[in-house]
């Protein structure tokens, strides 16, 4: 320093002696001393500098903090970067991990479901290998693997692989993969297909002799004669039956094709207290139909006898009709049976139908609608009598069942949506209707058994793995380091083999009723024996003998080069919070730049050795925790 010293001071003498400005301008030697002060200065800085020259991250491109109080971003490339949790957001205890060592070699990887039958935890991996521990690398076998967990823990069972083929397109896999696969006690399943059929009740009414009958009584429109009717023909939806096509298993892996169904009751007519099946039933001709979670059930005309008890209307009180603009819905999964339970919609109000024709897609159904059927009194009949008219029609169509806007019939040839024709069923001695058949339109199977949750729950308290892409930094030795007023922590492969074990979290409360902040993290406070790595096994977790168990998926790797710059982008951060920081500041700041230098390191040995380096130094399939 002194030799820099002496040469500013000759260059700078060298540079006024030239300009003759010693004698002439004495303030030239004020700027000599001012510049040695500076540099002085300069070269004391690293005494005083909180942090060395080779514990700065290294340069990058750093976001711009506009922040005067900053927040710990969220970046989502590829998992959110972890908060570092806080003293009160951990719970120490020790933690032993004992790795479970296969000898023939055969791993697997691509977890995928985890469920239980028949008392017995499995778990689908996509692909099986063979792993050679001391070169790290992995052979592929089989894919397609259903594995069995043994009740000790320890032991993992392969049921079936396959060696070749797609399979996407292989039975067992996508059964048993799929949100509708359905799990009992005794076999497993999965819908196919569904119909439904509406069964229609018909009965006949005596009509009393001495009813002033001015409309069920008939003309002959040939002979001009008056016809005399005695019975009035009822009927009503009594059920509706979905027929199912499954395919089921016992042994997760030979599927056969079995049928079974479900019958929903309708509503009772009820004579006093009518529900739109009416008092004796007007069901002659309905459309049942599924569309966004609810039943429809659109109906043409009413009975005359429901309208009209005494099958007398006087003349003076003009023309009617017995269409209605009415159709009526529930929600899938309550009681058809119920009447309380369905509801009464409109269409258009005043617009009255006679005819229906339906299509459906996913998004909406399309109602062709025909307005027809005016009743006239006759005089020279004496009798109330339909006449046509001027009929009325257009095309609606609803995306959320309720809102209807009238569309351009042409919209049916642009869209091509799929009609709702209905087949009906007719006794061959009566001809009357017995049945009205149709598919459930616009159905979709119910999805089946809710996966697993990720969790697993051991004396009383509830774990989940923090599964992150980034590897965990050593929390509890970090706030060892920051308590000390350090700011210096050297990172080691160690760091990054047992990483693994700060993944860990507790609560004590129910995971369907936990916050976020229920949650903490477990941290060992003692020596760490066996090696885990962060990226071991995905989020899900089992219990077995009151141990915790965790997979290693063999596929697990990701991409670091973003993540690495994230991490190095936030110590930077708070490194530079860190050097303007007040000593009330000094303790956050230091563990935030700490946590997240760590993890930057971390990540870097990662890069620079590569994923496979971090590989198991056996063939391990799980790890056992015992807390």
């Amino acid at each position: 320093m002194i030799a820099i010293i002496k040469n500013c001071i000759i260059i700078l003498e060298g540079y006024i002696m030239k300009k003759n400005f010693i004698n002439k301008n004495k303030k030239f030697y004020f700027l000599l001393l001012l510049l040695i002060f500076i540099i002085v200065l300069i070269m004391s800085c690293k005494k005083v500098n909180l942090l060395g020259p080779n514990n700065i991250p290294p340069p990058t491109k750093f976001p711009i903090i506009d922040d005067e109080k900053p927040e710990i971003p969220d970046y989502p490339d590829p998992t959110p970067v972890p908060d570092p949790p806080d003293e009160g957001d951990i719970e120490e205890k020790p933690i032993e991990v004992k790795p479970e060592v296969v000898q023939n070699g055969t791993v697997f990887g691509g977890y995928g479901r985890r469920f239980k039958f028949k008392n017995d935890w499995y778990v689908l991996a996509t692909n099986e290998y063979e792993y050679n521990p001391e070169t790290k690398i992995l052979r592929q076998l089989n894919k397609g693997a259903v594995l069995r967990i043994e009740k000790d823990g320890k032991t993992i069972t392969k049921i079936h692989s396959i060696n070749s083929g797609d399979l996407e397109q292989t039975e067992y896999w996508t059964n048993l993969n799929s949100k509708k696969l359905v799990i009992t006690d005794t076999e497993v399943n999965i819908p196919i297909k569904a119909e439904s059929q509406g069964w229609a009740t018909n009965w006949e009414y005596k009509i009393p002799d001495d009813v002033p009958n001015n409309i069920s009584d008939h003309y002959d429109v040939i002979t001009s004669n008056k016809t005399k009717m005695d019975y009035e023909k009822f009927a009503y939806i009594e059920k509706l039956i979905i027929y199912y096509s499954n395919r089921s298993s016992s042994d997760l892996l030979n599927w056969n094709k079995v049928s079974s169904s479900n019958v929903f009751d309708f509503p009772k007519v009820d004579f006093n207290n009518p529900n739109f099946q009416g008092r004796c039933g007007n069901a002659t001709r309905n459309h049942i139909i599924y569309f966004k979670g609810k039943i429809f059930v659109f109906r043409t005309v009413f009975n005359v006898y429901d309208k009209l008890l005494t099958f007398y209307r006087d003349p003076s009180e003009g023309d009617f009709i017995l269409c209605t603009d009415e159709y009526y819905t529930i929600e899938w999964g309550k009681d058809m049976s119920d009447a309380k339970n369905w509801v009464t919609n409109h269409i258009r109000n005043g617009l009255y139908s006679d005819h229906y024709n339906i299509w459906y897609d996913k998004n909406k159904l399309y109602v062709y609608i025909r307005s027809g059927g005016k009743f006239s009194y006759s005089d020279r009949w004496q009798l109330w009598i339909p006449y046509p008219y001027s009929y009325k029609s257009g095309l609606y169509t609803t995306e959320d069942g309720i809102n209807w806007k009238e569309e351009p019939y042409d919209i049916i040839d642009k869209y091509k949506p799929t009609p709702a024709d209905i087949s009906l069923g007719y006794d061959k001695f009566s001809d009357d209707i017995i049945n009205a058949t149709n598919q459930m339109l616009g159905y979709e199977m119910q999805d089946g058994t809710p996966f697993e949750p990720s969790y697993t729950e051991l004396n009383g308290k509830y774990y989940r793995t923090f599964n992150s892409t980034y590897p965990m930094p050593p929390i509890k030795k970090i706030m060892e380091t920051v308590d000390r007023f350090e700011t210096n922590f050297t990172v080691t492969e160690e760091h990054v083999k047992k990483s693994g074990y700060y993944q860990l979290q507790v609560s004590s409360v129910p995971p369907d009723k936990a916050q976020e902040s229920d949650w903490v993290n477990v941290v060992p406070n003692n020596e760490l024996a066996s090696s885990i790595g962060w990226e071991s096994g995905g989020a899900d977790l089992f219990t077995f003998n009151n141990k915790i168990v965790r997979l290693v998926d063999y596929d697990r790797q990701f991409k670091l080069n973003t993540q690495y710059e994230t991490a190095l982008n936030l110590s930077e951060k708070y490194y530079n919070l860190l050097l303007n920081s007040p000593m009330s500041e000094f303790k956050k700041y230091d563990y935030y730049f700490l946590y997240y230098k760590v993890m930057a390191d971390m990540l870097k040995i990662i890069k620079d050795k590569g994923n496979d380096y971090f590989r198991p130094d056996e063939a391990v399939t799980h790890y056992t925790f015992e807390l």
